[in-house]
């Protein structure tokens, strides 16, 4: 399975990505995790690569994602061309602008030009990651608020009892209340079709 997780130096991208690790090796999967850092400290883009299974390079080849995780909408939409056209993309709804777009002078795009980006694909769902995190008691869980979607959605080949004993390895214990509740309220948003959610 080929998962790309994609957002801004600061949202806990990498953290995310290490979570779907160690939750892969507890149900037992092989798993290598990449992870590319932009100017990451000044809100700089963030990719992390997580591939399981029997595979050699840690690099998702192009199109062949199955899985996104956009922390931050139009970093997620912008590594979309990486995505099988039948993959589950899922936006979280929170944007921040990354720093590129100060250094080009550009505009945020508004959701429906993201929503034209991403209409080949079936299964693009925009999720309000970040408010559910933020009633968690954090916005900053809002990676762990996707991957509880991606869980309900069985996009993830792992399930909740995995992904808390993860998040017991890998965050302080200060945080980690406050992911678990995130994980499952991402848990119960996701209402199990494969639609486009507007």
């Amino acid at each position: 399975m080929n998962i790309i997780l994609s957002g801004i130096g600061g949202q806990g991208v990498v953290t995310a990505g290490i979570i779907i690790s160690e939750a892969s090796s507890a149900a037992g999967v092989e798993v290598v995790m990449s992870e590319i850092h932009g100017m990451s400290q000044r809100g700089g883009s963030v990719m992390v690569e997580v591939r399981t299974g029997n595979v050699r390079s840690p690099v998702v080849p192009n199109g062949k994602a199955d899985l996104i995780l956009g922390i931050e909408e139009i970093e997620g939409i912008r590594v979309i061309g990486k995505a099988r056209r039948d993959a589950l993309v899922l936006i979280n709804r929170e944007t921040r602008s990354p720093v590129y777009l100060g250094i080009r002078r550009s505009e945020y795009p508004e959701e429906s030009e993201l929503l034209k980006i991403g209409q080949n694909f079936s299964r693009l769902q925009f999720v309000d990651a970040y408010e559910m995190a933020r009633k968690a008691g954090d916005g900053k869980a809002a990676g762990t608020a996707l991957i509880g979607y991606a869980i309900a959605e069985r996009a993830l080949p792992f399930g909740r009892s995995e992904t808390e004993r993860a998040l017991k390895i890998v965050l302080p214990s200060k945080a980690l209340q406050t992911n678990i509740n995130a994980l499952h309220m991402g848990m119960e948003a996701s209402n199990g079709t494969k639609t486009l959610v507007s």
